[in-house]
């Protein structure tokens, strides 16, 4: 298990690269040594060298890139309260407090010669360490990424080199005009793997999908959810199992989809 530390961050910028989804990097040499693709920070949103309104609970955000010869991480979030809104409002230089690494890394099957990754909305989050983890072991990967709107999307560019993207919205302005699951009967003939993270309807929909044998792939969720502590304490983000109630925050963030015992989960996404 990973130890957890506090960890005093420096802000490098603070981007809006998408309609209310801002990147945000920080200088954090301690943890980007330690930190793994799919683990999470606790971020408290206000600097701590004060001069503004504290927010008392942490924001739990998933390490979006992990970058250790440069000392980096990167966070991604969306704009949806104060606690977002603060952050998206960090100016460079600002020091901020980060409880982390959380969460237990995600492993993959070595063996996996082509994986998909199945991003809904803010989903990408999760995602994007671990497509540069398998871009550097040169995995074929597929992306299946959705959103509202062409405006809502992560930008192309900024994903690892290699990777093909397939695209679906709500309203048709970018890809197909379709939730995200229906581009992956396309896809997963030739594919060894499912990771997806987004909101409750798509996972739902991949249970579906399970059920009704449309979804043959072994299939990684990586989960979300609202959290008090991070670190276990405070069993809000308990999910029902087949193997019994886990916490997302030490024992997940990843749950293989046939584990999750969806009609009598807790966790309040579910």
């Amino acid at each position: 298990m990973t130890t957890i530390f506090r960890h005093e961050t420096r802000v490098l910028g603070v981007d809006e690269i998408a309609q209310e989804l801002f990147l945000l990097r920080l200088e954090a040499p301690d943890l980007s040594r330690v930190a793994k693709a799919g683990q999470f920070v606790m971020v408290r949103c206000t600097p701590s060298d004060g001069g503004e309104r504290d927010l008392f609970l942490l924001r739990p955000l998933a390490l979006h890139r992990i970058l250790p010869h440069q000392g980096e991480v990167s966070l991604l979030f969306q704009t949806i309260g104060h606690g977002t809104r603060a952050l998206a409002a960090t100016r460079s230089g600002t020091r901020l407090d980060l409880l982390g690494p959380l969460g237990e890394p995600v492993t993959m099957d070595p063996d996996a010669e082509h994986v998909i990754f199945m991003a809904g909305g803010l989903g990408i989050a999760s995602l994007t360490a671990l497509m540069d983890e398998r871009a550097a072991a040169g995995v074929r990967m597929t992306l299946l990424t959705g959103a509202r709107n062409a405006w809502r999307l992560y930008p192309s560019q900024l994903l690892p080199s290699g990777v093909t993207e397939m695209t679906a919205t709500d309203d048709g302005s970018a890809g197909v005009r379709a939730p995200v699951t229906h581009l992956l009967p396309q896809v997963q003939e030739d594919a060894d793997l499912l990771i997806a993270c987004g909101p409750t309807p798509m996972l739902r929909a991949l249970a579906r999908m399970r059920r009704d044998g449309l979804l043959t792939l072994p299939t990684t969720l990586l989960l979300e959810t609202r959290m008090g502590c991070g670190f276990g304490a405070c069993m809000g983000c308990a999910v029902a199992t087949k193997h019994g109630v886990r916490l997302v925050c030490t024992q997940g963030p990843a749950f293989d989809l046939d584990d999750i015992d969806w009609e009598a989960s807790l966790a309040p996404f579910l």
